[in-house]
């Protein structure tokens, strides 16, 4: 037994060599141990990554991370024709990652303020949570720490998604624990909504929010306790009415849905309620995919007031003035009414693995986008939304 542990720690070490020899360099830190073409890129990306784990856990967790039982080794491929992306995997044993993996690639500048932070920060989560996250909230927190280059990048994207029937539903969303094969929306819309939450807040909020949801394997429940919310469905029609107004930045202080307004509250609830079963002609706009979120009656309580409830009468009033959106019958939906949306973007996404539990969160940007295909029929409800065209 010994011998043949002998022989394959040797086999790795050879193929590690070969690795480093291939790459031309190495460099190690207490929690990392880089390969890169040169000496000065490998140490570089080695010294960052120990800060950015160090700076990304306090500013998340509030705290420091404790040494790793396990070095991360990272592979970096440098390049300026090469887009910016990179994929980290690993697993979990009694709540502990473990099997670290992590390839960075992109322009040395690109690596060093976006991809780098973006796989740190996977690794952060993993080590506080013990667990996989639900994709939108790991791809989406990940993403805000990027350069604003890259940031701005998913902000415009998010506009194409929703105008082009690429959006996800709330339900939907919130349950993904896989990459839909569609992966691009998600990253957008995931960053979106987890800008949109951090505003709110700050970063160690979210980060209880998320805890507290998976623990709870109750969204409703989480959102409502954290951010005042009473259902998926109230976050949905104050979030797109945020990205309606260009996602501007919000108070620093927000504590959300006032209990002294049950009027406007209810108002809003009803104008939800009438999105649902509203049927109108098509006027000169696509269909719009209701994002419907299911919630728990003992979810319905709110808690006191501020930004939310000084926002809510425009939501409102954004909402009816919403004059082209176009709506289609539930039997309709069910049905498929046949329309055609832009394919989804070429992207490199997790494979499956070949052990359980192993977990790879990789991301890129892809430069091409691959020609239009039929896209598969909606089978949800119908709102009026952005500028009358959102969700397939």
């Amino acid at each position: 037994m010994e011998a043949r542990l002998s022989r394959a720690a040797l086999v790795a070490a050879v193929f590690l060599s070969s690795v480093a020899v291939s790459f031309g360099a190495s460099h190690r830190t207490e929690n990392f141990i880089v390969t890169a073409s040169s000496q000065d890129l490998a140490k570089a990306v080695a010294e960052t990554a120990e800060e950015m784990r160090r700076d990304l856990a306090i500013e998340w967790l509030g705290h420091e991370l404790g040494p790793w039982q396990d070095i991360c080794p990272i592979t970096v491929n440098a390049g300026s024709h090469l887009g910016a992306g990179g994929a980290t995997s690993f697993m979990f044993e009694n709540g502990r990652p473990f099997g670290w993996t992590m390839t960075i690639q992109g322009s040395r500048e690109r690596i060093l303020d976006s991809v780098l932070p973006h796989e740190i920060t996977h690794t952060v989560f993993a080590t506080h949570f013990g667990r996989p996250l639900p994709r939108w909230a790991d791809e989406g927190a990940c993403t805000t720490v990027e350069d604003i280059s890259e940031r701005q990048k998913q902000h415009n994207m998010l506009y194409e998604f929703l105008t082009t029937h690429r959006g996800i539903a709330f339900n939907e969303m919130f349950a993904m624990t896989e990459y839909p094969s569609d992966v691009l929306p998600l990253y957008s819309q995931g960053y979106s909504l987890a800008r949109y939450f951090i505003a709110q807040g700050g970063k160690q909020k979210f980060v209880n929010y998320v805890g507290d949801g998976m623990k709870w394997n109750n969204w409703t429940r989480a959102t409502q306790q954290h951010y005042g919310y009473s259902s998926l469905s109230e976050l949905q029609v104050t979030w797109l009415d945020w990205v309606r107004r260009g996602s501007p930045e919000l108070p620093a202080r927000q504590t959300l849905v006032s209990q002294e307004q049950p009027a406007a509250q209810a108002q809003l609830a009803e104008v939800a309620t009438e999105d649902l079963r509203s049927t109108t002609s098509v006027a000169q706009t696509a269909s719009v995919t209701r994002l419907e979120a299911e919630s728990t009656s003992e979810d319905r309580s709110s808690t006191s007031g501020g930004w939310y409830s000084r926002v809510r009468d425009e939501t409102i009033a954004s909402r009816n003035r919403v004059e082209q959106a176009a709506y289609a019958s539930d039997s309709t939906a069910a049905a498929g009414s046949g329309e055609v949306s832009t394919a989804s973007q070429t992207v490199s996404r997790p494979q499956p693995v070949g052990r359980p539990g192993q977990i790879i969160l990789e991301w890129s940007r892809p430069l091409v986008t691959p020609p239009t295909q039929a896209a598969p029929a909606s089978q949800h409800r119908l709102i009026p939304g952005f500028r009358g065209t959102l969700w397939r």
